[in-house]
């Protein structure tokens, strides 16, 4: 009924003493590879194939899994890679059916979904969700959207891709969340989101998400607000808000805490790593 998971009534953030690259590094293996032999120590990978900045990447069967992004001539990519662990090796896969960046990727039900994004020319908001097909690497259209909407948040409750925030068609902030259901191929609205935001992170922890960050299509007004949603209530509950305002940030949900980490302004980034315990 709106309870934070944990049960301790209480929420808090704290500043963690790991350092942010064994952070990353932790939770990458952890999703990836379910490993618990872990060092602290970074090491060097195979590199992308191409240059590629503002893409998104998932994890789906032991495997890393990346598409689109703004490429070296600024525009933006149809490109898409996976990424073995274990060999050490990147392979091309089908293309995206069109340019994206800015574009949030899900995991449902062992299936690879592309949704919405920026694209393909500057920065227009689009409708589209695609599913990659790995038997026949192709991407397969789905049911669109019901807005466009890019540089939004995604994640996954009960097999379900909840998508929130971002900006849509005339530059308008969003606060309403769409909820996708794999099965039925259909969409619907939920509760709109206490505070309209792009650029923002999502997490998922206890069968709930969070809504973290953001900025109001201005990077230097940055949010702090974090904001939990109970798919089993529809609900909204407002937490308390981040140490350090951003957008344009990084979030997962790991144990009992969600960490938060980076970020940008217009003229600089963060290198501040916070973590909250619901």
């Amino acid at each position: 009924s709106g309870r934070p998971p944990g049960g301790a009534g209480t929420h808090r953030f704290r500043s963690p003493a790991i350092a942010l690259r064994a952070l990353l590094a932790l939770a990458a293996l952890v999703t990836a590879c379910d490993r618990t032999d872990f060092s602290s120590a970074w090491t060097t990978a195979a590199p992308l194939p191409e240059p590629l900045q503002e893409m998104h990447a998932a994890v789906l069967k032991e495997t890393i899994y990346i598409a689109g992004g703004i490429d070296r001539q600024n525009a933006a990519s149809r490109a898409a890679y996976r990424y073995d662990p274990g060999t050490d090796a990147w392979e091309r896969i089908a293309d995206l059916p069109d340019g994206r960046h800015h574009m949030p990727l899900a995991v449902a039900n062992d299936t690879l979904y592309a949704v919405g994004g920026l694209g393909p020319q500057g920065f227009n908001p689009v409708a589209t969700l695609w599913l990659y097909e790995e038997a026949t690497d192709r991407w397969v259209d789905r049911a669109q959207l019901p807005e466009s909407r890019g540089a939004s948040g995604a994640g996954v409750l009960g097999g379900k891709i909840i998508v929130v925030g971002g900006f849509g068609s005339g530059g308008a902030l969003l606060d309403s969340i769409a909820i996708y259901d794999p099965a039925t191929n259909q969409w619907r609205r939920g509760t709109p989101m206490p505070t309209r935001r792009d650029h923002l992170s999502v997490a998922t922890l206890g069968g709930r998400l969070f809504a973290i960050g953001g900025r109001p299509l201005d990077a230097d007004r940055n949010f702090a607000a974090i904001e939990m949603f109970s798919p089993l209530t529809e609900s909204w509950l407002a937490l308390p808000p981040m140490p350090t305002a951003r957008g344009g940030l990084g979030a997962v949900g790991m144990g009992r805490e969600i960490h938060v980490v980076g970020g940008e302004t217009s003229s600089s980034v963060f290198s501040e790593h916070e973590a909250f315990d619901p």
